[in-house]
């Protein structure tokens, strides 16, 4: 089985997806409720808090960021500056690693300080919706249901997409205010599931636009994540110098517009099998599939034994996909893979 990584990056592309909203349902479509109410709900969160829409004001953005894990925490930092969706720049660091990205058009330079990427550095990038380009689909456009919840004491709707092998996606909506209030998703963690909930508080002015100040993200109840934004200014007249291609970068499309979902054309099954009494196994792995159809990055996430690791591991550096593409061009995405192993 495979499955593509559903990050629920919702603040930015929240335009694209009620932009997909009307073109599959249309101004004269026989939309469900349910459908009419979620498009509303999107729609409305979108006008109140993208910073990044079309004719938005540029601005200076820094947040501090603290990643919780094992009893222990890391800080981190974020920084960006915004001109325009073809112009930016951000950088992102924790401990010793620092990761710098540059668009200029539709180019989009990424420079990191060392081959290891830390695992959370992506949590970072779910407060605003910033993750590397994903082929999320408009789950939320057809929704499984709609339903009042309450959150850490906040008065929300929710949109709740269909159920995966893994559990229920939601997004939940401020029933007052109709800003983003929370994402709910499940986690796999080791070889259980874990609730992940992500939640959006302290929404501030900026411009004409709502800005969340804190986002924390808690696994079945425990904090993991929280970041707050330390300031965000207007920024009426950046420097073009900072958007200039970097030196030693990787160089990759600037992607604009919606990703059009890859196929996996070549899967290769591992050649181990399970022995006594264990009828089946399944290894996880995180990895990216690259513009060249290969994956890339591959890591192991979980597995009930490391003997089936490199067999694993040797199956799917051999998986082949129809790389996913925006605008026309290849991209890369983030993905996560299940390899299957099963008694004779």
């Amino acid at each position: 089985m495979e499955t593509v990584s559903r990050k629920l990056s919702v603040i930015t592309r929240l335009g694209w997806r009620v932009w997909l909203a009307v073109a599959l349902l249309g101004p004269g479509a026989f939309a469900s409720k349910k459908e009419t109410e979620a498009i509303a709900l999107l729609d409305r969160a979108k006008q109140l808090s993208d910073i990044r829409a079309e004719g938005t004001p540029a601005f200076r953005l820094k947040i501090n960021f603290r990643i919780i894990q094992d009893g222990s925490s890391q800080e981190g930092a974020y920084s960006e500056i915004w001109a325009s969706k073809t112009q930016w720049r951000r950088e992102t660091t924790l401990g010793d690693f620092r990761r710098i990205e540059v668009a200029s058009g539709r180019k989009l330079w990424r420079l990191d300080s060392a081959t290891a990427v830390p695992e959370h550095i992506t949590d970072i990038l779910g407060f605003f919706g910033l993750s590397t380009p994903t082929p999320e689909m408009p789950i939320f456009l057809k929704p499984a249901g709609i339903e009042d919840q309450q959150i850490r004491g906040l008065n929300t709707r929710c949109i709740e997409a269909s159920p995966d092998s893994r559990g229920t996606y939601a997004l939940c909506f401020d029933k007052n205010a109709g800003t983003l209030a929370a994402e709910l998703q499940p986690l796999r963690v080791g070889m259980r599931i874990a609730a992940r909930d992500c939640v959006f508080s302290d929404y501030q002015k900026f411009g004409d636009r709502l800005v969340a100040s804190a986002y924390q993200c808690y696994e079945d109840g425990h904090l993991k994540f929280q970041a707050r934004v330390a300031a965000i200014t207007a920024e009426p007249a950046p420097d073009p110098g900072l958007f200039r291609a970097l030196d030693g970068a990787k160089e990759s499309v600037n992607c604009l517009g919606p990703v059009n979902q890859g196929t996996l054309i070549d899967r290769v099954e591992p050649r181990s099998t399970l022995a006594g009494g264990i009828r089946n196994a399944i290894v996880v792995m995180r990895g990216v599939i690259g513009t060249d159809g290969n994956l890339h990055e591959l890591k192991v996430v979980s597995s009930p034994n490391p003997e089936f690791d490199e067999s694993a591991l040797k199956a799917v550096q051999q998986w082949r996909y129809k790389p996913y593409t925006c605008d026309g061009e290849p991209v890369e995405v983030d993905t996560e893979v299940e390899v299957n192993f099963h008694r004779p």
